[in-house]
């Protein structure tokens, strides 16, 4: 009998899979919220007990009010206007966990209203997403906020905040594509994907860039698209077409399209639980040296030509007739500029490889990368510096001196 009970309870815990997992999530964020609140009066008691015990001697308050005042100095800034902020991003960061789990447990209801039992219990892809999503809460929020009702000290409230709004919609994200996958498989697929075909306007092109052989001069290493399925005529198209149809259509990660979409650090979008830092949807590596299988910055060199004011002052002399085999003089600069790693982590795919991020905001055609070198190469050759400048996550170096002009 008790055999019969623990089977039948098995059952019912996988068929309501997915709703535990959402309530794991929300129990996490209540959690925070009461580490939260207990470091806070920790730290308030703290210094009560300080402000009590100055009065004992003089010397002890004065040491107690240089230590309050370098505290003071750390935690809320030198003026009041820093001490205002800091006590709003202290707020922010409380209203974001009492939101969140709200936030999360409603989008599961309001799915389940929909589509009942067989919403709760999930399928693998929305189960493993969420369960990502409890182990980077787990990982950083918790045990950043027990380590400091532990020690007294208070983390880095804006690192909590922005890891606990990623998980936050982590979570809405995965309930949603599981809504919308049930969805698909219930309704039949529409036979009308002929005449849409006929619409190549509306599609952006995708081309493929090949791996590098290690042969380059210097340091070689969005938004959603529906990519219909083009007619197969050539090999080129035919590779297009499976550079960009999987995923249904999705060009990037979502986790690199997060960091299109904002300005949160590399890290909040990476589980440090593991030994070498790794994505959080895909699992794609983002560690940093050579021996370790990620994404890392790169440094590349462009060169400028810059014509000489000699020949520019040639040019006005002669006017119109200013023969071409005259002897003026171009100088070539060499601008130094570096990819930085959030830069290459927010081009990565979800199933492999990278896609070209300034292709998407420059030009009509998409760049689907192999591997990381060939990434690097294309942005190295067929990207301007004006794109460069535009673009907050490539960084330039400085500017090395002319080399021999050129006659």
């Amino acid at each position: 009998m008790d055999t019969a009970n623990m089977i039948e309870e098995k059952r019912l815990k996988q068929g309501f899979m997915l709703a535990t997992l959402v309530s794991t999530v929300a129990g996490t964020f209540i959690t925070s919220i009461n580490l939260y609140d207990r470091l806070v009066e920790q730290r308030r008691q703290k210094k009560l007990d300080r402000g009590q015990n100055k009065r004992i001697k003089e010397l002890e308050q004065r040491l107690n009010e240089a230590e309050e005042e370098k505290e003071r100095i750390i935690e809320e800034g030198s003026s009041p206007k820093q001490s205002k902020a800091g006590d709003g991003d202290r707020d922010d960061f409380r209203h974001s966990l009492q939101q969140s789990g709200k936030m999360v447990q409603h989008e599961y209801d309001r799915c389940f209203a929909n589509l009942g039992p067989k919403f709760a219990e999930g399928d693998l892809v929305s189960q493993n997403q969420i369960q990502g999503q409890i182990i980077l809460l787990q990982g950083s929020v918790i045990k950043l906020l027990e380590e400091a009702v532990l020690t007294g000290t208070l983390p880095d409230i804006n690192k909590l905040y922005n890891t606990t709004e990623f998980a936050r919609e982590g979570s809405i994200r995965a309930l949603r594509g599981q809504y919308q996958r049930l969805l698909e498989s219930a309704t039949p697929a529409p036979k009308s994907a002929t005449s849409q075909r006929g619409r190549p306007s509306l599609i952006r092109k995708i081309s493929s860039t090949p791996s590098l052989r290690g042969s380059t001069t210097s340091s070689a290493r969005g938004e959603q698209r529906l990519i219909l399925p083009p007619p197969p005529s050539t090999p080129q198209t035919r590779l297009a077409h499976y550079s960009g149809s999987k995923h249904d259509g999705r060009l990037f990660c979502p986790c690199a399209e997060e960091l299109q979409r904002t300005r949160r650090p590399l890290e909040t979008v990476l589980a440090t639980d593991s030994p070498s830092p790794v994505c959080v949807e895909c699992g794609a590596g983002a560690g940093v040296g050579d021996k370790v299988d990620g994404c890392r910055s790169w440094q590349i060199e462009k060169e400028v030509v810059v014509r000489s004011p000699r020949e520019d002052r040639r040019r006005s002399l002669r006017g119109s007739d200013f023969e071409s085999n005259a002897s003026g003089y171009e100088d070539v600069m060499v601008r130094t500029y570096l990819l930085t790693r959030r830069f290459v982590f927010k081009c990565h795919r979800e199933s492999s490889g990278y896609a070209c991020y300034l292709c998407v905001r420059h030009r009509d055609r998409d760049t689907v990368c192999r591997s990381e070198e060939g990434l690097v190469s294309h942005v190295t050759s067929k990207h301007s510096i004006r794109e460069y400048l535009e673009e907050e996550d490539i960084k330039e170096l400085g500017r090395a001196l002319p080399s021999l002009p050129y006659r």
